[in-house]
């Protein structure tokens, strides 16, 4: 009776010890379930070449080596302007009528008249010879004579019809032309300026702080105001004297491609490079000590602190800090601490009202 009253007791006493236990461990396994566990996304960090550049605004425009000057060869007035600035041209296209002037009127008419003079001169004298009235010198004189007059009257009448239409002197874009029809033209005197399009260069404005870190042949990436790319180009001089209209000094582009004198671009100029491993931007987190990426490791993000690089498009060059092939936190790293237990999934809501990590 009394060995059959043990087994009981003991049973009793087992469940209790059992109870202690459980009772013992159950804050700590319930602390532990209540620790918070974020949910983010993540990217492993790769290796990258990224460029530190300068973004400036500027133009095309003619080197001076490929301007040629349009002038008039000889006084005219102006019959018709047949092009406009801009306008592409061929070589010996016509870009302007003209007509003589006034004066280059009668300066032929004059040279006609004294060809016609010294003409009956030779023949008048011609006929005293065969009189015996005049000798041979007689009839030399008056063949020189005529032979001065002569010349002169088909200089004159060539640069005439030359001046009939002013000619483009080589392919390219007319740049400027300052003359309206009725104009009056000095011999000399300047129309315009046509541009080689084989000699084009684009100039880019930059501050005086910048223009100094840029030198001759860095890689410059050309795209239009709309964004659309427009090739690549080198730097070919740095004029770092500032402009007094602009308040900008200038970096001079060689470039390969068609554009047009005037068009407005946007110029990226690559200044140094950094290779090694790049981060998403949004993974990067900004504190008043410095930047800081979490790096994931068996499900929890340590906070590490960073040094910066060049930045392009959505990346960020990391110089000091991580290693490439690390995982780090991209969407939700804002909101974590240090040491934080961290599981792959949606990104915390941006309008969370506590700001806190979800709960598993």
């Amino acid at each position: 009776m009394t060995a059959r009253l043990m087994i009981p007791a003991r049973a009793a006493l087992l469940a209790a010890s059992l109870a202690g236990l459980v009772a013992c461990s159950g804050p700590e396994k319930a602390d532990e379930a209540a620790k918070p566990v974020a949910l983010v996304t993540t990217a492993v960090l790769q290796r990258a070449r990224l460029d530190e550049t300068l973004t400036a605004f500027g133009a095309v425009e003619v080197a001076p080596s490929g301007e040629r000057s349009l002038t008039a060869a000889t006084e005219a007035t102006v019959d018709a302007v047949l092009v406009s600035p801009g306008t592409e041209v061929t070589q010996g296209q016509p870009l302007v009528r003209l007509k003589p002037s006034p004066q280059a009127e009668l300066d032929l008419k004059k040279a006609a008249s004294d060809l016609d003079v010294a003409d009956r001169a030779l023949k008048r004298v011609l006929r005293l010879r065969a009189t015996g009235l005049a000798g041979d010198g007689d009839v030399e004189t008056a063949r020189a004579a005529r032979i001065t007059a002569a010349a002169t009257h088909a200089s004159l009448q060539q640069r005439a019809a030359a001046q009939r239409e002013l000619r483009a002197p080589a392919a390219g874009v007319v740049e400027s032309l300052t003359v309206a029809p009725g104009d009056q033209l000095a011999q000399g005197a300047a129309l315009g300026r046509i541009g080689d399009l084989g000699a084009l260069r684009v100039r880019l404005g930059l501050d005086g702080a910048d223009v100094r870190k840029v030198r001759p042949g860095a890689v410059v990436h050309l795209s239009g105001l709309n964004g659309d790319a427009l090739g690549e180009g080198r730097v070919s001089a740095v004029e770092p004297r500032i402009d007094p209209q602009t308040r900008l000094a200038s970096v001079l582009v060689t470039l390969k491609g068609h554009l047009t004198p005037g068009q407005p671009l946007k110029g990226e100029i690559a200044l140094t490079a950094a290779d090694g491993p790049a981060a998403p931007r949004a993974a990067v987190v900004y504190e008043a000590d410095g930047a800081s990426l979490f790096v994931v490791q068996k499900g929890v993000a340590h906070k590490r602190a960073v040094k910066l690089g060049p930045e392009q498009a959505d990346r960020i060059a990391i110089l000091e800090g991580v290693k490439a092939g690390e995982t780090v936190v991209v969407d939700g790293a804002a909101v974590l601490e240090d040491g934080m237990a961290v599981r792959e999934g949606a990104a915390p809501a941006a309008d969370k009202a506590d700001g806190k990590p979800d709960q598993p």
